[in-house]
């Protein structure tokens, strides 16, 4: 088994597509490559970059009850 200290890390130049919010026309970029996740998973999940280089996973499941939202800054 591979241990994480011999993992490449992400590459978080390449696979982001420039696009504009709808209403106000501000940028930000979208993850266009594949996002890694379980068979059995059937969430949506969109990886976002604004112009800050703020990076947010935005993640939509059609049967989830309740909304929650989550920071982590390092």
């Amino acid at each position: 088994m591979e241990s994480f200290n011999n993992c490449k890390p992400a590459d978080w130049e390449t696979n982001f597509e420039s696009k504009l919010t709808v209403e106000s026309s501000l940028p930000y970029k979208e993850y266009t490559g594949p996002i890694e996740k379980s068979g059995n998973d059937q969430r949506q999940y969109r990886l976002i970059r604004l112009p800050n280089n703020l990076t947010t996973l935005c993640v939509q499941d059609v049967d989830a009850k309740e909304a929650a939202t989550s920071l982590s800054v390092n």
